[in-house]
């Protein structure tokens, strides 16, 4: 018998971090499973991709000054990211028109935020699947704002290829595409009619990153180690950061990490007491590792590598969108505690730190219930990759 011949996949990776780092894993596996991938990456990202042996093709991704300059003061976070994602999807599709050959790929596999069924009319792959790092709900929550603003955005490239893509933020919310890959379980996913027979729940992936040497952090063992993250994009917020230091400054029973993001400035935060650090950017998996209580804004990445690194409970505090979901489920789960952003005071940060601590046992067997259903679906992820791509 001979054997099966791999297919051709065109594998389009999120350009944001925590959209990226879900999909490594990915291709790892389809290429040991013998298929012939091409990812389209925005250039930062290609050495995590090199050593997978799929073939990459890197776009430099830029915004133009005059978008920067003219954003109007009340556009959200991740305003910006509007204007990536269009000007990456008018690279990869200008690529591909003179580049590659139509219908070449049997698969066309890319990150939910792209609009998978619309830049198929350009690639003509005989199959789209779209891979959700977040979850599909009834409607968008928490993105009113700059609504009509996100769907100009995409006005200039829907002219150039007559199509009508969708902005990204709304492409987490629509199950349109053949097939949707889960990167989560069944059981940390909110109820919703929208689950079919065509999403595969296959569980969170955890990149495996080299350690940074220069992290030499030592975790004093007789201290409790929080970590206080509100990760990439939502973390414009020094008030916060400084009400922080103020629950936690020169608390002998803990030792505080605080990455505050490359949006701030760490002398912005005034007087650093002696048992905090503070980095505009630290390596979160190795600080995870060592974590006994981690305070974020409940982005599921973090959330992902908190419980699979070192089961962790939780402080979330959601900034915007998915994350209040995120917060929902950390709740009625028992992984720890969600508070609003708005009534966030130092005197209520120590008292939820001394909630998870008192009852650390509960919020660490709500985590592994949660860890338990990751693992029971990452046991399937083989086999539904077998199905897909046949």
């Amino acid at each position: 018998m001979s054997e099966k011949k791999g297919k051709n996949i065109l594998f389009i990776n999120g350009i944001l971090d925590g959209h990226f780092t879900g999909t490594v894993e990915l291709v790892e596996e389809l290429v040991a499973l013998g298929h012939n991938v091409t990812c389209y990456i925005v250039k930062k990202f290609e050495d995590r991709l090199k050593h997978t042996g799929a073939t990459l093709r890197t776009f430099e991704v830029v915004i133009e000054k005059s978008i920067i300059d003219n954003l109007p003061k009340r556009a959200p976070p991740f305003a910006l990211n509007i204007f990536y994602y269009r000007n990456f999807i008018d690279l990869v599709l200008d690529y591909y028109i003179k580049n590659e050959e139509k219908g070449k790929y049997d698969y066309l596999v890319l990150d939910r935020f792209f609009d998978g069924n619309e830049m198929n009319k350009i690639i003509q792959a005989s199959n789209v699947i779209a891979i959700y790092t977040c979850f599909i709900t009834e409607e968008p929550p928490s993105i009113k704002n700059f609504e009509q603003d996100r769907k100009n955005a995409y006005i200039p490239v829907n002219k150039k290829y007559n199509l009508n893509l969708r902005e990204y933020v709304l492409m987490h919310y629509v199950n349109d595409s053949k097939y949707k890959l889960m990167l989560t379980s069944k059981l940390f996913h909110p109820p919703t009619k929208k689950l079919d027979d065509s999403f595969y729940f296959i569980g969170p992936s955890i990149e495996k990153r080299p350690e940074d040497k220069s992290f030499t952090f030592k975790k004093d063992q007789n201290k409790k180690l929080i970590y206080i993250s509100l990760g990439t994009i939502f973390n414009k917020n020094a008030e916060f950061f400084k009400k922080c230091i103020e629950a936690f400054k020169n608390n002998e029973k803990y030792q505080i990490i605080m990455a505050i993001g490359k949006k701030l400035d760490i002398k912005d935060l005034g007087e650093i007491p002696n048992n905090f650090l503070v980095y505009n950017y630290a390596p979160q998996p190795q600080i995870l590792a060592l974590t006994d209580l981690f305070i974020c804004h409940g982005g599921i990445n973090s959330i992902n590598e908190g419980l699979l690194i070192n089961k962790t409970p939780f402080i979330v505090i959601p900034q915007e969108a998915d994350q209040f979901l995120n917060a929902k489920l950390i709740e009625k789960n028992e992984m720890g505690i969600a508070l609003q952003n708005e009534s966030i005071t130092p005197e209520l940060l120590k008292d939820t730190v001394n909630n998870i601590f008192n009852n650390e046992q509960k919020y660490k067997a709500g985590n592994a219930k949660i860890i338990q259903s990751f693992e029971e679906a990452r046991k399937q992820r083989k086999a539904i990759l077998e199905k897909l791509f046949v």
